[in-house]
């Protein structure tokens, strides 16, 4: 079985002491290809140059994350679109909302917006598939994140792409998925309190998921507190092998497919 990281965050000064050790641990546990999500400016240029070392292994997705929405001006957005237009980068993004405010740490919800907006303007424009974040407040009941995000969305032309690390409800997955995006799954589906995110996943079924680590980030319930990386994506795909009901076999051949085809990787 071979397997795709459709998001993951190899450069990260988590992997400085041994990124290429890491690197190879994937392909021996069978994760074959990772995109390698580069989400603010600086992040640009090593994603391509670490693509370029491992050619047809990893390739880059480039864009900026609404936490950095103040960098984006006229250059940089003419910068992004420079890096867009080479034929290694394969999606813009991760680009959206996320209204998760942290004391002392309050964020621009309007900046958000905009910078949003405007890359999904530069998405049509080329005609490239997107990487959804969107991530609520702290407030149980406070989705306005996932309401501003749609609506956004229904202003623009949609390109398609992946809702990555998707985590809201039920209205959310299927809005996502009429609008032609699929769904990003990662360590979290096996986390104890996520109940009703399984839940979801068994009713859009493999056919709208992909795999995903967000590494170095959300390991796997059986790594909780470690350093994620994407040798535990076939962790991922038996947990999600289970809440779908489907074989691990079917849950690898499926979600790679859809990987493949939002990406438009060579076979």
């Amino acid at each position: 079985m071979e397997f795709i990281d459709s998001h993951a965050h190899l450069n990260d000064e988590a992997f400085d002491a041994d990124r290429k050790e890491v690197i190879e641990q994937c392909f021996a546990t069978g994760v074959k290809r990772m995109a390698e999500i580069a989400c603010e400016v600086n992040e640009w240029a090593p994603a391509l140059k670490l693509s370029a070392e491992y050619e047809g292994a990893i390739f880059p997705v480039c864009g900026v994350h609404p936490d950095y929405a103040s960098t984006l001006n006229s250059q940089t957005l003419k910068d992004l679109e420079n890096y867009l237009l080479k034929p290694e980068v394969k999606a813009l993004g991760e680009i959206g909302l996320d209204y998760n405010e942290y004391e002392g740490c309050p964020k621009d919800r309007e900046m958000q917006k905009y910078a949003f907006d405007v890359q999904l303007k530069l998405s049509a424009k080329l005609n490239m598939p997107i990487v959804l974040h969107c991530r609520k407040s702290r407030a149980a009941d406070d989705f306005s994140a996932y309401e501003d995000m749609f609506s956004i969305l229904k202003n623009n032309i949609y390109t398609g792409g992946i809702m990555h690390c998707f985590s809201g409800r039920e209205q959310d997955a299927f809005r996502a998925l009429d609008m032609g995006y699929k769904l990003g799954v990662n360590g979290i589906i096996g986390y104890k309190k996520n109940d009703d995110l399984r839940a979801v996943i068994k009713k859009a079924g493999l056919k709208y998921l992909h795999l995903e680590t967000d590494c170095p980030y959300l390991p796997p319930q059986s790594k909780r507190g470690q350093r994620n990386n994407p040798s535990y994506i076939p962790e991922i795909a038996v947990t999600v092998a289970e809440v779908t009901g489907e074989s691990l076999a079917k849950t690898a051949d499926i979600t790679t497919q859809n990987t493949i085809e939002v990406y438009k990787l060579k076979i």
